[in-house]
């Protein structure tokens, strides 16, 4: 038996390597995360959702791109979920005529229709009403799915 030695992959290293391989598509990083153990969690995402296959891509270029002998890791790559919080501008731009969430740093709890994003400022329509937050006054925005 041979001593494996067993490096932590750092997100900017692992972030790194799914930028080079998404550069010049639609599709854009959502999240990195390395948990102990190099547990690698990739969240990718474009304009109309990506594909199974697209992120099975991903995921053999990465596996392809580390070398086992040197880091032992557990790699996943997916969407985001229904319900996960968004974390880049990109989600936002990509649910504009869509219903979502929206938690505020005060509490305040809103749900409606996205109607308008800039990158700073969002739009909800929301029982016939519109209301406008900026991005700064924004917990959390999720995804709502309609079941109408």
């Amino acid at each position: 038996m041979t001593d494996r030695k067993i490096e932590m992959m750092t997100h900017s290293e692992i972030a790194g390597l799914v930028e080079g391989r998404i550069r010049g598509t639609d599709i854009y990083l959502v999240d990195v995360s390395v948990k102990p153990g190099n547990a690698i969690q990739v969240t990718v995402d474009r304009p109309g959702g990506i594909t199974i296959d697209e992120c099975a891509d991903i995921s053999r270029f990465l596996n392809e791109s580390m070398d086992r002998d040197t880091v032992d890791y557990a790699l996943e790559v997916s969407s985001p979920g229904v319900g996960t919080p968004f974390r880049v501008r990109q989600q936002y731009e990509n649910h504009i005529g869509r219903g979502i969430e929206v938690v505020l740093k005060d509490g305040g709890k809103f749900e409606g229709i996205l109607d308008y994003f800039d990158g700073e400022i969002l739009r909800l329509v929301t029982g016939g009403k519109e209301k406008e937050f900026a991005l700064e006054q924004i917990k959390t925005t999720k995804a709502t799915i309609s079941f109408k």
